[in-house]
């Protein structure tokens, strides 16, 4: 079987939708999608989080969090345009996810 080999980096985005559940976009090596995807959850106000893939020979070796360099990015960008920033809003401050854990 032959496989289209992976990015060595992939971005995911994680959503609560409330009543509908955990949601993400599709795994991409595009870093300004990912940002993209995140900017809408917290202009949405929903919980969200971001993960980097690293791959290697076409397998994930490494998964790490990212969301605290989303929210610095954004707070940058915010900052440089004399805009307000949304609360970002993360998957394990969502009390339902909270309940479940325990």
């Amino acid at each position: 079987m032959n496989r289209t080999p992976l990015p060595p980096i992939l971005y995911i985005v994680i959503r609560d939708f409330g009543t509908l559940g955990l949601g993400s976009s599709d795994p991409t090596a595009d870093r300004d999608a990912a940002y993209d995807e995140f900017t809408f959850a917290t202009d949405a106000g929903d919980p969200v989080g971001v993960w980097q893939i690293a791959t290697a020979d076409g397998l994930p070796v490494s998964i790490i969090d990212v969301t605290d360099a989303f929210e610095r990015e954004l707070q940058e960008v915010c900052i440089a345009r004399d805009l307000d920033w949304p609360t970002v809003r993360r998957l394990e401050d969502n009390p339902a996810l909270k309940l479940a854990a325990e």
